[in-house]
């Protein structure tokens, strides 16, 4: 198995919270990885400038990532091997 690069960043949504997420950059993913968990139309999503679909480690699921609205200086990067992207644990970062 290969090591993944995944972040933890923090930004404000829409209703104003603030959200921290644990997440894998989809170019970061393995190609059979998206494939196999990705469903409908083989379309892209139309996403406004500064989001990004993003693998959510904390709810195992595809989640959108505000680059607009998070503070890029205070995004971290990690490595693992690939057991993380369905068995993710904060409790060893």
């Amino acid at each position: 198995m290969g090591n993944i690069k995944y972040y933890r960043g923090s930004f404000t949504k829409a209703n104003g919270e603030l959200r921290t997420m644990f997440f894998v950059r989809t170019n970061d993913l393995p190609s059979t990885f998206v494939e196999g968990n990705t469903k409908g139309t083989g379309k892209g999503r139309n996403l406004k400038e500064g989001m990004e679909t993003v693998w959510d480690l904390e709810s195992i699921s595809w989640r959108t990532f505000n680059w607009r609205t998070a503070n890029s200086e205070e995004v971290v990067t990690f490595q693992a091997d690939e057991n993380i992207l369905n068995n993710f644990d904060t409790s060893n970062v």
